[in-house]
């Protein structure tokens, strides 16, 4: 077994010290993962702290009555017949052992500059290539570790998230749903004859981004990160040339961290103008609200968009290549948002490939095969969403030798690729092209380049559908944790039985929760359902927490909250939910 590190937990936020008062266990004997094995004062508050695992106590390195810091190695755990290692041998009761390195020589800390922001003679600490949501939150990290920092944007502060994507989109999904909401209404006097504002909506969306984008600067002026406009490349791995209006300024750098995000795809036989046949990009500026929209794609953007024309009034049809929409959430799920999407009269066709898409004078006539048979489809608009692809266009990887994987940067588990020095980060390494996959991959990097070692863990990043109504995950499916061969439970709680969301008007949608049977391990958390991207937050927290499903089903909620379905749905698990009929 691996050895066993035993520490004194931090116990609070202000907590900087404890005083090691008593021993429950005595070197030599086995210890139980769970039990108590000290007991530790912290300002007046004595607490027994359990063990981290189960095995030998082979070595208490701090004795009883010693005050030492929050996180200090106290002792360690090994395997029945295993030998303690020669470092942990050097040290005696009472005295905290030195601090082991954390990283190799060549991965060491780089000392801090006297001034964040200046460049040194040997260049800046740590420069960013990109400037979305894994580039600027990557740049304030660095600065806040004490590095100097340059950004390098060709184009606008917060990239395709908050310019083309995930703000505007949301913004006009929060002015639709108000919409739809008093249009369907009979609480309203004549609130079925009220008509949206185009043109306004497209205004509020722009002083949001405007909004954000200059927060983002602000935030990155008190960080004293160094902001350049231009097109960054590689002239080796150390030093970088930016080129903008015929300028170039070339830049000596310690290390580097790609991130420069995706762009739109399309389909070979479909080709993009911008006026009949458009992309994500061109919708967040649209002018006038289509008739027909036929959306090729039904991937998280394909139906976010779908979800939008439809609010707004316009025939919405959603072409799928695959045999499920969205098909890297839960099948029990997106069978229910299939449903409620065909309820608000969105038509959705699954294994439809798509032949072409030839506009004509008023309308685009769109060729598919479906189940063996060939048809057209006419619409006055047609929406290409079948994804994003890598941008790396002009960085000249090939000189510096970054390794690839088919269009992608690779890169391991601390953001590295194989160049000494180059990380890579958010859509251009593919991993998950989500927004706050690369604010997290962004922060990993950085903390791996000052010294403090850390690595990406997937399993536990959100995903988050915007449609009417939401749909969030994380962690398995139940069909994956099945074929994982994991014996498991499921616990479900439907919306129609809370409280808020009658209240509400939005009874649609449930909670589902995957656990290890007897373990009660959390292995997946699944929402269809208002401020299910909220509401996911809770399965978050339960899973980074190593917290256990009957842990979940002991939260005391407030009355009426959407968050009580959660409880519920823990509850159920154990097959005690309070507000379900008997099984």
């Amino acid at each position: 077994m691996a050895i066993i590190e035993v520490v004194v937990p931090m116990l609070g936020i202000t907590i900087e010290k404890g005083k090691i008062l008593k021993w429950h266990k005595s070197e030599g004997d086995f210890v139980t993962k769970g039990e108590p094995i000290f007991e530790v004062e912290t300002d007046k508050v004595v607490t027994e702290v359990e063990s981290p695992g189960s095995g030998i106590l082979k070595k208490i390195l701090i004795g009883e009555n010693v005050e030492v810091p929050v996180l200090t190695l106290v002792g360690v755990i090994t395997g029945k017949n295993e030998e303690l290692p020669e470092k942990y041998r050097a040290a005696g009761v009472g005295v905290p052992l030195p601090p082991t390195p954390s990283v190799s020589p060549e991965t060491a800390p780089l000392p801090a500059p006297a001034i964040p922001g200046k460049q040194s003679q040997e260049g800046y600490d740590v420069t960013l290539l990109g400037a979305g949501p894994g580039g600027y939150v990557a740049a304030i990290r660095a600065a806040q570790m004490g590095a100097s920092v340059l950004l390098v944007e060709k184009s606008e502060l917060g990239g395709t998230c908050l310019n083309w994507g995930c703000i505007p989109t949301k913004s006009f999904l929060s002015d639709v749903k108000t919409y739809k909401k008093v249009r369907e209404s009979d609480l309203f006097i004549r609130g079925s004859k009220i008509s949206m504002d185009l043109g306004k909506m497209v205004s509020r969306k722009n002083r949001v981004v405007e909004t954000m984008i200059r927060g983002i600067s602000l935030l990155l002026e008190s960080q004293r990160v160094k902001m350049v406009r231009g097109t960054g490349r590689f002239l080796d791995s150390k030093t970088i040339q930016v080129s903008s209006n015929g300028k170039v300024e070339t830049f000596k750098t310690r290390n580097v961290i790609i991130a420069t995000g995706s762009q739109v795809a399309s389909l070979p036989t479909v080709k993009i103008d911008g006026k009949r046949i458009l992309s994500s990009d061109d919708v967040v500026n649209l002018k006038e609200i289509p008739r027909e929209v036929v959306i090729i794609g039904g991937g998280v953007i394909g139906v976010e968009f779908g979800t939008l024309f439809s609010g707004l009034g316009s025939k919405v049809t959603i072409l799928e290549m695959l045999p499920q929409i969205i098909a890297t959430e839960d099948e029990e799920v997106i069978r229910g948002l299939k449903l409620l999407l065909e309820k608000q009269g969105i038509m959705v066709l699954t294994q439809a490939k798509v032949l072409s898409a030839i506009p004509e004078k008023d309308k685009v006539e769109v060729g598919i095969e479906r189940e063996g048979k060939k048809e057209t489809l006419s619409s006055e608009k047609v929406l290409m969403a079948v994804g994003r692809i890598p941008y790396t266009e002009g960085l000249q990887l090939d000189k510096i030798g970054v390794q690839m994987e088919g269009r992608f940067i690779k890169v391991n588990s601390r953001m590295e690729t194989n160049v000494d020095g180059v990380y890579a980060i958010g859509d251009v390494i593919g991993k998950m092209m989500l927004a706050h996959a690369a604010s997290a991959e962004g922060i990993v990097a950085v903390e791996n380049i000052m010294g403090k070692p850390r690595q990406m863990d997937y399993r536990k990043v959100p995903s988050c559908v915007f449609t009417f109504p939401e749909v969030a995950s994380v962690g398995l499916k139940e069909s994956e944790a099945r074929q994982k061969g994991y014996d498991i439970q499921v616990g479900r709680f439907p919306y129609l039985s809370s409280g808020k969301a009658l209240a509400m008007g939005e009874p649609e949608g449930f909670v589902k929760i995957i656990a290890e049977r007897e373990l009660g391990q959390i292995l997946g958390v699944h929402i269809l359902g208002e401020h299910a991207t909220d509401l996911i937050g809770e399965g978050l927290l339960a899973m980074n927490v190593e917290a256990s499903i009957e842990d979940l089903g002991e939260v005391i909620k407030g009355h009426p909250t959407l968050s009580e379905a959660v409880t519920e749905a823990a509850l159920d698990w154990e097959k005690m939910a309070i507000h379900l009929p008997k099984k």
